[in-house]
């Protein structure tokens, strides 16, 4: 299931919608300011975000580039207008996608099942890589190896997995549900809390080879990143 955050002024459109994949299994939140959304946001992370693109109370160009760059999530945008010209403005500035209205309420489900699909895909490791090198840390997925410059980090098998999901995917922000999906699987029932708990122990274990350690980097109320800078990882 994931979870959606619906934001459009227009709230007879805005109820179709979230009836439409709420039928499709989804959490889905409705919002008519930007200002509620953004708040909802930054206390539970989102997998997509539709937005309605005139909006009164902020400038919607701000609002796409501060979701995506800050909470990496996609964004598909709902215009009044069907211009071409805006819809490749909006795709530019880091829109998944663009809806013109008016428009089928089967069209917006295949259309939001596509982004997420999209999304999932970016998350998923390529089953090629077995091996990762991030500055004096190496992983070894076939072999459940962690060394930092050759001196081994004792973790378990699911703190490699952490590690490795978050190692794979440096600077990229990943929820706690993404890290949960990835790392348990959709079968096993794991709480947020979990993750944390996680986390401090795999910090924990590489600190004791390695003090100075910051490349795991909380982001609070949204996720956690490693850190794209080497003097982060080697530090």
């Amino acid at each position: 299931m994931s979870r959606l955050l619906l934001i459009d002024p227009d709230r007879q459109l805005m109820a179709a919608m979230q009836d439409m994949v709420s039928n499709d299994g989804h959490e889905v939140h409705c919002h008519v300011s930007p200002d509620t959304a953004l708040t909802d946001l930054a206390r539970q992370p989102a997998d997509l975000v539709v937005l309605e693109l005139r909006q009164k109370s902020m400038d919607a160009l701000m609002l796409i580039e501060r979701i995506t760059e800050t909470y990496g999530i996609p964004v598909i945008v709902v215009s009044k207008s069907a211009s071409s010209t805006e819809e490749a403005m909006m795709l530019r500035l880091g829109a998944d996608d663009y809806l013109a209205k008016p428009f089928s309420m089967r069209v917006f489900g295949a259309r939001v099942a596509a982004s997420l699909r999209r999304s999932g895909e970016l998350l998923r490791a390529p089953d090629d890589i077995t091996v990762l090198q991030r500055g004096p840390l190496r992983l070894d997925r076939l072999r459940h190896e962690a060394l930092w410059n050759g001196d081994e980090i004792a973790l378990t098998a699911t703190e490699f997995n952490v590690l490795w999901i978050i190692a794979l995917r440096p600077g990229q922000v990943l929820s706690r549900a993404s890290i949960l999906d990835l790392a348990y699987g959709g079968d096993v029932f794991v709480t947020d809390r979990s993750i944390d708990s996680q986390i401090k122990r795999i910090r924990r274990k590489i600190r004791d080879v390695a003090p100075n350690f910051i490349a795991i980097e909380t982001l609070y109320g949204v996720g956690y990143r490693f850190s794209d800078s080497p003097e982060d990882v080697a530090a």
